[in-house]
């Protein structure tokens, strides 16, 4: 059995949760407390960010790492030999760049969501150490033009969307994983948000859900 350690918003643990789906693989979902990450630090030896999986006692880190290890378990066609660099690129790029534009647009969404206002301070508290005071307020003003920049990256992924169904050809591969763990971190904050970055994306999310 894995478990899999989470936060729900995480686009790096919804990707690892959207290839456990993918692959059809025996797995329990494990959210840690934002702000009590003792089991998380125990099980890993001291990390406090997720995801991690515990598999039968095999515990790994870091969402690539991890997504490695999964598809190396079973037999799938997610990464064909012949599209591997793309989409091996593609998830990498997902994971970076798309990472740090998304990110912004989601996160006073996201934070909005935190039940309590500790929760909600100790959020804005861990961004603002990285990205300075009141970067979340700046984000929330700023979110038509981080959408528009969303919205710019994603043309070319929506080009192929649009002419070939997924991202690397016209079946599923992980590089529509990767994708879907982005917008899902979007959709957590605010679903209208996807449809803002690309009419077709809700749809597209669905569509690569059922493929699963």
């Amino acid at each position: 059995m894995i478990r899999l350690y989470r936060f729900p918003y995480s686009c790096y643990a919804l990707k690892v949760q959207y290839l456990l789906d993918a692959l059809h693989l025996d797995y329990t979902p494990l959210d840690v407390p934002f702000c009590d990450r003792s089991d998380l630090v125990e099980l890993t030896g001291g990390r406090v960010v997720v995801p991690a999986i515990d598999h039968d006692g095999n515990v790994v880190v870091e969402s690539r790492v991890i997504c490695q290890y999964l598809l190396g378990l079973v037999e799938n066609r997610l990464v064909p030999e012949p599209l591997a660099a793309l989409v091996w690129a593609y998830a990498d790029w997902c994971d970076s760049t798309l990472e740090d534009i998304l990110f912004r647009v989601a996160s006073p969404g996201i934070q909005a969501r935190f039940e309590t206002p500790f929760e909600k301070a100790l959020f804005a508290f861990i961004k603002e150490r990285k990205f300075g005071a009141g970067c979340i307020d700046a984000w929330k003003h700023e979110q038509a033009e981080l959408v528009a920049k969303a919205r710019e990256l994603m043309a070319p992924t929506l080009a192929s969307i649009r002419s070939q169904g997924f991202v690397a050809g016209p079946e599923l591969t992980f590089a529509d994983i990767s994708l879907l763990g982005q917008l899902a971190m979007v959709a957590y904050a605010d679903p209208a948000l996807v449809a803002a970055i690309g009419d077709q994306l809700p749809e597209y999310m669905v569509r690569v859900s059922q493929s699963f």
